[in-house]
């Protein structure tokens, strides 16, 4: 199937969604997930209006950067490497899963040096697993104060990853994880979530999700 029909099909699903819900599927941004891609697929998401890109490796988003069509805005959505946040703060629209502290300093830094202002979102770790980076409940305030304290951080919301349904997680396990970080989020008055995938992004839509990261679902 083209990338076109896959895309109208994961549009159509969060439109339904949000229907059913009674939200507006404009509050939905759809972040296409390009890991595992080329730069052959930039011009076909931007020929269906997709112009939001998530990438997971620094090497692979500038090589993806090199080729984007004019307009197309990236998203560092993996984990963060210390050493490697300088060259994000540079390269990123937006960089999604912040949550060690010394990581927001050394961001708010780099983003100090350049001049520039940086949408962030805050990880937290909603469904208990070890091998989820992620921020707890308890220490979120924490982080939502460091992060003010770097008038170039503009914390947009918060992200978080639930249990894989395909290892096993029920519907209602992965939508509490979700529920989770609305709750949070609206205890601390921030507007975006950014969390759901290809497997789940209906449930999280549901769930109050403004941004999906959606990889398998536009290439299978």
């Amino acid at each position: 199937m083209a990338i076109a029909e896959q895309v109208d099909a994961v549009c159509a699903e969060i439109a339904t969604v949000c229907r059913r819900v009674g939200r507006d599927p404009a509050q939905v941004r759809l972040i296409a997930v390009t890991k595992s891609q080329g730069p052959a697929v930039l011009p076909a998401l931007a020929a269906c209006g997709i112009l939001d890109v998530g990438e997971n490796r620094l090497d692979h988003q500038q090589e993806m950067m090199a080729a984007a069509p004019a307009g197309m805005r990236f998203h560092a959505i993996g984990r963060l490497q210390g050493r490697q946040l300088p060259k994000l703060a540079a390269a990123s629209f937006c960089l999604h899963g912040l949550c060690d502290p010394d990581h927001i300093r050394r961001l708010g830094q780099a983003v100090a040096t350049l001049g520039r202002r940086l949408p962030v979102f805050l990880q937290v770790n909603t469904s208990g697993e070890a091998s989820k980076a992620g921020l707890d409940a308890e220490h979120l305030p924490a982080a939502i104060e460091l992060v003010a304290q770097f008038p170039g951080l503009d914390l947009q919301g918060l992200m978080t990853m639930a249990p894989e349904h395909e290892e096993g997680a029920s519907e209602t396990a992965i939508r509490s994880c979700f529920a989770a970080a609305r709750a949070l989020a609206e205890r601390h008055h921030l507007p975006r979530l950014s969390m759901g995938m290809s497997q789940d992004f209906a449930w999280a839509v549901a769930e109050g999700a403004t941004d999906v990261r959606i990889g398998t679902r536009l290439f299978r």
